[in-house]
């Protein structure tokens, strides 16, 4: 009965560091998302994760037309940079405000040129200012 309950402790204490790390994994993976999308944008590219993202849902809609999602690209990176937009406006990761007032206004000068966009245009936007950038280099 003894050994039971040492190995019981045991694998508790083990399962219990493991579910610890991986929490804390996923929570540094999501606030490292958000910070990596809001540096691309305010450095005038598009985040190459959410480009994947749309992208890759837009070839599902394609396929499988019976899912009727017919989510725009637009509105999925309109959607996207809302949601980082309440992100850090719900969130002080700042030393001061004046820094996060700034990002917060680049974020939304960014969105509303987005809103008069295809998703094509937001797209090839950014392809050819990261085509500049690799040049200048």
């Amino acid at each position: 009965m003894g050994s039971f309950l040492l190995y019981f402790v045991i694998v508790f204490a083990l399962v219990t560091t493991i579910i610890i790390f991986y929490t804390r994994w996923v929570a540094d993976s999501a606030l490292t998302d958000q910070f990596r999308a809001a540096e691309s944008i305010t450095n005038g590219a598009f985040p190459e994760k959410w480009s994947k993202q749309i992208n890759q849902r837009l070839a599902y809609e394609h396929l499988l037309p019976a899912l009727q999602l017919e989510t725009s690209g637009t509105k999925q990176a309109l959607q996207k940079i809302d949601k980082l937009i309440r992100f850090f406006e719900k969130n002080s990761f700042f030393e001061n405000a004046e820094a996060r007032e700034l990002l917060l206004a680049q974020l939304k000068d960014v969105r509303q040129r987005w809103e008069n966009m295809t998703w094509e245009e937001i797209e090839t936007e950014y392809e050819l200012i990261s085509l500049k950038r690799d040049k200048s280099i």
